[in-house]
């Protein structure tokens, strides 16, 4: 008996290899990825801003990196004894405001330089359902637990997600010219917007993308129809019934490996990952000529390893 799909992506022509800089941007279904990449030691740079999950904020947080602009202090609030910004996670925070400042703009610097020489850049869309503040007039990337009143919500149309990432992508081709560009659509439900409004709000993301697709030189890898349509199973599933589980994202994981890697990159990732899973193994007599021997192996594989590919960093 079959008891779901198997669907397989089209193989990318477009492939991605360890020496290439990767930068994933977006929801924290981005983060899932950019741990398994970074895990398997390809050079990347993950979410700067911390998780981002509406189009508009993951819009103005590259805008911000390509002209390098500094932080606004309008757009600083405190909570408690706390400092954050509403362009940033609650990931990012400070006691000092001057300080959560000039860590947000030393991040920004860090940044821009990296996007600047980036082979690739993966976006994540996670929700079109946006809020904005309405003293500021400003959507928010977080709401950091303000009054809701502060805030007005609303579903961004498709019309201006287009009209906002197209610009974007002209301006991060002439930042970069080098730069692919990949969208995803993050499984993550968000239940808390209620079931209809979730299936509407990621309904916007995809004809987003689809339209983009059609105007505009980018690509589209499928990890919601992996999880929502192939697996199509609460087993692959957290507790919470949003979020997928470590299954689901490792089969993604393989599935995206199979569209962007080629066979040498994967037996490449076969060899890191017994590097890393050694790494973590815990020693419970380090002291003894076992212990010894299995750091030394260890660290053999690794000379090995860094000679035959001397750009990697293990």
């Amino acid at each position: 008996m079959q008891f779901h799909l198997n669907y397989s992506p089209k193989p990318s022509d477009a492939k991605i290899d360890h020496q290439q800089k990767i930068m994933l941007i977006g929801s924290c279904f981005a983060e899932n990825m950019g741990e398994y990449l970074h895990d398997h030691r390809f050079n990347t740079l993950l979410n700067p801003n911390g998780i981002l999950f509406n189009p508009i904020s993951i819009y103005k947080a590259l805008i911000n990196c390509i002209e390098n602009k500094t932080m606004e202090d309008a757009l600083i609030l405190k909570r408690n004894d706390l400092f954050f910004s509403f362009l940033h996670h609650s990931s990012l925070f400070s006691q000092n405001k001057n300080e959560l400042s000039l860590q947000i703009n030393a991040i920004q610097t860090k940044t821009n330089a990296f996007l600047k020489e980036a082979d690739l850049l993966i976006i994540t869309f996670g929700t079109a359902h946006v809020y904005k503040h309405k003293q500021l007039k400003n959507v928010v990337a977080n709401c950091h637990k303000q009054p809701a009143t502060d805030f007005e919500k609303k579903l961004l149309y498709v019309e201006e997600i287009v009209s906002e990432y197209k610009s974007l992508i002209q301006a991060l081709k002439k930042f970069n010219p080098k730069i692919k560009i990949i969208f995803t659509v993050s499984p993550v439900k968000y239940l808390k917007d209620g079931v209809e409004e979730n299936n509407l709000s990621k309904a916007t993301l995809l004809l987003a993308i689809n339209e983009l697709k059609k105007e505009t030189n980018v690509s589209y890898f499928p990890a919601y129809e992996l999880v929502n349509d192939d697996l199509r199973d609460y087993r692959f599933y957290k507790e919470d019934l949003a979020h997928p589980n470590e299954q689901a994202i490792e089969y993604v994981w393989e599935k995206f490996a199979d569209t962007y890697f080629t066979n040498e990159t994967k037996q490449l990732n076969k060899e890191i990952a017994s590097i890393v899973s050694s790494e973590k193994h815990t020693l419970l007599f380090p002291e003894s000529e076992e212990a010894k021997l299995f750091t030394s192996n260890l660290e053999k594989k690794k000379r090995e390893l860094k000679g035959r590919f001397p750009f990697l960093e293990i």
